[in-house]
């Protein structure tokens, strides 16, 4: 197997908008760390596939159509053989639609340049690749996230960034996903690791805009922690899982931080039970393929009802409302659903995809969907393991399961975040399966 990995700073002029949370002063004041987009090309007889993972929000499906171009003109992998991912960083540019009436025209630019720069860069990729040994590393962790979606005594769910008692928690609506898998890459000749893969089901939403700071998060700390165990210029692509209803809020520690401290905590914390991890990994079979597909996700059905109230809330407001660190206002959901009244369509296109490294494979959720679906992928999965990259090849936003419907909650309030039907998780899952079924 021949690997080659680049990483490319991305981070952005200071003054942009910031993505992940809704406030009316959201313009970035200043950079904490800076944010990459870090790939990883693998190449195996007449196979070959690039992952790529940007150090932002999301990225929706055109987005990701336009830089998967670009860089096949630019080096011939073929767009069907390259797979784009977002962190979910909340402390990245806000380069989407998502709460607001179109695409700021600063973060369009910034996306352009920061496209242009890495089709030229990565140019050269092919050449730079080297045998390497290939290890796989899969351990669990259980002390890093929770489930965010709390059940009370009384049967209500509140969401685990509320301050609740917690004699008065009956427990959660589902479970997490614990398991951290681990890619080491490393060059025959010279023993080096080029490359960590590190995929770990966890929003990177501890320090929310935090200061007005651009930053990775955790996973900032994660990778200061990798290379300086194992080089400078190893590079560090992390893919979270479906961390729709999954975060790091522990609702039993009340003394729980929320800024750089706790992001260092957790990222500091990840990074050790990664290199705990290798001590049991195994070297990969040399085989590589890839297959894709789309689906046709349905849309969610807005009554008339439904519509009028938004549009008297939003007229009320004037088009004011609060600034909130957790969750949207309803002012702006309003204003959500009143976009999503002016489409007319019956379902969303997305594009689903399926790596075989090895005998481990990856395959693409592009949204942040319910961890649930990713724990039933990889009970039904034909592989040895199975690794979920949520966020991957568009962004469709929240896919919650048919119980949350039911029980209510942040993630299935309609806005262009979460916009899709109770149905369409088990359709996404349904045809995930069919296409790696072909493996």
């Amino acid at each position: 197997m021949k690997v080659a990995a680049k990483m490319f700073n991305i981070t952005p002029p200071v003054g942009l908008s910031i993505g992940g949370n809704v406030r009316a002063d959201d313009k970035s004041r200043g950079i904490h760390d800076d944010l990459f987009c870090n790939t990883v090309y693998f190449e195996n007889e007449d196979q070959e596939f690039l992952f790529l993972s940007f150090d932002l929000l999301c990225l929706m499906a055109d987005q990701c159509d336009d830089i998967k171009k670009r860089i096949s003109e630019s080096t011939g992998i073929s767009t069907k053989n390259i797979m784009v991912n977002a962190t979910h960083t909340h402390s990245g540019p806000d380069t989407s639609e998502i709460f607001k009436t179109k695409r700021h025209d600063d973060a369009v630019a910034y996306l352009n340049n920061t496209f242009s720069m890495i089709a030229e860069e990565i140019k050269d990729i092919k050449l730079k690749a080297c045998d390497c040994d290939v290890f796989c590393a899969v351990s669990d962790v259980y002390d890093l996230s929770f489930n965010r979606r709390l059940v009370m005594k009384d049967g209500s769910i509140v969401m685990n960034w509320n301050p609740v008692d917690p004699e008065d928690v009956k427990g959660t609506t589902g479970p997490i996903d614990p398991a951290l898998t681990v890619f080491q890459c490393v060059c025959k000749s010279t023993s080096k690791v080029l490359a960590f893969m590190v995929n770990f089901t966890l929003h990177p939403a501890i320090l929310v805009g935090k200061d007005w700071l651009y930053s990775r998060d955790y996973i900032h700390y994660l990778t200061i922690k990798l290379q300086e165990a194992y080089g400078s210029e190893t590079v560090v692509w992390f893919s979270n899982g479906a961390e729709g209803n999954i975060n790091h809020l522990n609702y039993k520690d009340h003394h729980q931080k929320r800024g750089f401290e706790e992001a260092r905590r957790i990222g500091e914390k990840l990074a050790e039970y990664v290199k705990k991890s290798l001590f049991n990994k195994r070297l990969l079979p040399n085989k590589l393929k890839s297959v894709s597909s789309t689906v046709h996700l349905p849309y969610r059905q807005l009554s008339n009802e439904i519509i009028q109230n938004a549009k008297q809330l939003w007229d009320a407001c004037g088009g004011v409302y609060p600034s909130l660190l957790d969750g949207v206002p309803d002012e702006v959901y309003a204003r959500e659903i009143l976009t999503l009244a002016q489409m007319d369509q019956d379902t969303l296109e997305v594009g689903i995809q399926g790596v075989m490294l090895g005998d481990v494979l990856f395959v693409n959720f592009p949204g942040e969907v319910f961890v649930e679906f990713a724990l039933e992928v990889k009970r039904k999965a034909k592989a040895a393991h199975t690794v979920v990259v949520g966020l991957a090849d568009g962004y469709v936003g929240y896919i919650p399961n048919q119980a949350a419907f039911e029980q209510g909650g942040y993630e299935i309030k309609t806005a262009q975040s979460s916009k899709l039907s109770e149905t369409a998780g088990n359709v996404l899952v349904d045809e995930v399966l069919k296409l790696v079924g072909s493996f």
